[in-house]
C-alpha cells in the first residue's frame, strides 16, 4: 500500500528515531521481534519506511505503537506523531484483499446428518483427549471467541476452554476458569492490532500458549 509522507523539516522520521533508540540500546531486530511479537520484517519496514510491506496503516498503527514503547517511547506519543508526519486520509481503509461473502447454506437431510455425524465425533474426541490428559502432557486451550479478527467495537469478550484444573492466563493475567474449564474476559481494545497471549497451565508448570490478534479499526 501506498504512503505519502510529510517532510517535516528539522524533524526525524517516526521510524528513524526507533531504529536510532534500538540501536543505541544495542538491540536486534530479532531481539525486537521475540520482545514485541511483532516480526523483524516489519520492524525494519517501520524504521525505513517502507510502508508497502503493509496492507493498510491500520496495522502500522499497532506495530508502531507497540516497538515505540518496547524502546522506551511514549505509546501514544509516537502514534500521535507517526499520524501527524503520514496525514489521517487514509486510516479508515479496509485491508488489502478483504472481501465480503454471503453464505448461502441449504439444510439438506444429508447435511444435518453430516452436522450430527460431525457433533458425535466431536464430542467422543474430546472424551478421549479429555481422558488421556495428565500432568506429564500441557493442558490443551481451545479459543471459541471472538471469532472475527477485525472489529470496530471498543471492547471484545475472549472465550476458551480448557482443562478444568488449568490455570489460564491473558497477557499474564490470571482468568478464572469454571468447573467445565471454561473462561471469559471482558478486555478494551486499542486502535490497531491487539494482541494476546493466552496460556494455560497446569501443577507442575507444563504450559501451552496460543497468541490471538484483533484488529480494532473504529472507521470500519
Amino acid at each position: 500500500m501506498a504512503f505519502k509522507r510529510k517532510e517535516i523539516i528539522g524533524k526525524k522520521s517516526v521510524g528513524s528515531r526507533l531504529k536510532a533508540e534500538r540501536k543505541k540500546r544495542g538491540i536486534s531486530l530479532e531481539e525486537a521481534e521475540e520482545a514485541t511479537k511483532v516480526r523483524s520484517k516489519y520492524l525494519e519496514a517501520i524504521e525505513t519506511g517502507r510502508w508497502q510491506e503493509f496492507p493498510s496503516r491500520i496495522y502500522v498503527l499497532g506495530y508502531v505503537r507497540r516497538y515505540g514503547e518496547y524502546l522506551g517511547f511514549n505509546p501514544d506519543k509516537i502514534v500521535s506523531e507517526f499520524k501527524e508526519e503520514f496525514g489521517e486520509n487514509d486510516f479508515g481503509l479496509r485491508l488489502k484483499g478483504e472481501k465480503k461473502f454471503i453464505d448461502h447454506i441449504v439444510i439438506t437431510p444429508r447435511l444435518i446428518a453430516g452436522v450430527l455425524a460431525a457433533i458425535i465425533v466431536g464430542g467422543i474426541v474430546s472424551y478421549v483427549a479429555i481422558s488421556a490428559n495428565n500432568l506429564s502432557k500441557p493442558p490443551t486451550i481451545e479459543i471459541t471467541s471472538p471469532k472475527e479478527l477485525t472489529t470496530n467495537q471498543k471492547e471484545i469478550v475472549i472465550e476458551g476452554k480448557t482443562s478444568k484444573t488449568a490455570i489460564v492466563e491473558i497477557n499474564n493475567q490470571i482468568i478464572p476458569v469454571d468447573d467445565q474449564g471454561n473462561f471469559s474476559q471482558k478486555t478494551a481494545l486499542m486502535e490497531g492490532v491487539n494482541q494476546f497471549e493466552i496460556k494455560a497451565k497446569n501443577r507442575l508448570g507444563k504450559e501451552q500458549a496460543k497468541t490471538l490478534e484483533i484488529l480494532y479499526n473504529p472507521n470500519k
